[in-house]
């Protein structure tokens, strides 16, 4: 939510107040000089609407899909009914592990990019009197932790997506199994 617009009036950049530069006057650093720093790209309202629209229509879907599954009819043979509840489980387990690893992966990404934008603009150079040396850094708190708190964020939900995602391919294995013992149920045995 917290985005300044670019030149071209677009909310994706990150402003603060940062350190821009200092005078020397007789060996010794005077005149440090504040002014407002931009980094981007950040996700704001620009990346972040689309974001916001793209989340919606998941949930929507996986609302969709799950009232399709719990919706379908059951088999006309009560002998029937534990293979459909199997396959109506393990359709909406394959449901909620693609979606949940979908959004994972996405607030993954949103992590991962606001993190690194915290943490490159939160660097604030470190006023020297020698002119011919490159200035030092230091971080700035709290913005330079929360910057290191997202990305390590963002690598522990990419991980649960993986994870997710993984558990949503071994249901695909699992639903073909038991739409074979369905079939085979339903057909009887062949002579």
């Amino acid at each position: 939510m917290y985005s300044s617009t670019d030149e071209n009036g677009l909310h994706r950049i990150y402003q603060r107040r940062g350190l821009s530069g200092w005078g020397i006057e007789d060996g010794l650093v005077v005149d440090v000089q504040y002014n407002l720093s931009s980094t981007g790209p950040f996700p704001g309202w620009y990346y972040g609407v689309p974001v916001m629209i793209s989340t919606v229509l998941l949930i929507i879907v996986v609302y969709w899909s799950l009232r399709r599954i719990a919706a379908a009819a059951r088999p006309t043979s009560p002998g029937l009914f534990h293979v459909d509840t199997t396959l109506r489980s393990l359709r909406t387990v394959f449901v909620m592990a693609t979606s949940s690893a979908a959004l994972a992966f996405q607030v993954a990404g949103l992590l991962a990019v606001t993190g690194n934008v915290l943490r490159v603009s939160h660097l604030d150079a470190v006023p020297t009197a020698d002119t011919f040396a490159t200035a030092n850094t230091v971080p700035v708190e709290p913005g330079h932790t929360l910057a290191l708190i997202a990305i390590l964020s963002s690598l522990a939900v990419a991980v649960a997506a993986v994870i997710l995602l993984i558990k949503a391919l071994t249901v695909v294995a699992d639903l073909w199994s038991a739409e074979r013992t369905a079939r085979a149920s339903n057909h009887g045995p062949e002579r």
